[in-house]
């Protein structure tokens, strides 16, 4: 079964800009260095929109075959030592750009996928 590493922010005040350039940066980046995330199966990105709590928040979304490759991916990167050196600096996270005292970190797991539409 898959498990979803789900993260989520609101931009900083006046970021807007900042916040936009540096995702799409560290997507191409990402992109460029897939090698890096081998455990990664996909990863998405979302803002919340038009109704409920906490609209304008952003998410992303990572898919991973096990908990297994999470935790394989996580020990890797664990110090940002070595290739991961340079993943942190095109990391958003870093950026001051979130609310950091408002972040989230939720995991999901698959429910009958065979049900899903896709």
């Amino acid at each position: 079964m898959a498990v979803f590493e789900a993260e989520s922010w609101q931009i900083a005040k006046g970021k807007e800009k900042e916040h936009k350039k540096a995702l799409r940066q560290w997507f191409k980046w990402v992109h460029d260095h897939r090698e890096l995330f081998r455990e990664w199966k996909s990863v998405r990105y979302f803002v919340k929109t038009v109704a409920g709590e906490e609209s304008g928040r952003y998410f992303i979304i990572w898919e991973y075959d096990s908990l297994a490759d999470y935790e394989a991916y996580k020990k890797r990167r664990a110090d940002y030592k070595g290739p991961y050196e340079e993943y942190k600096k095109n990391d958003p996270y870093y950026m001051d750009l979130f609310i950091h005292s408002g972040m989230k970190v939720e995991f999901w797991q698959d429910m009958e996928r065979d049900l899903w539409i896709e």
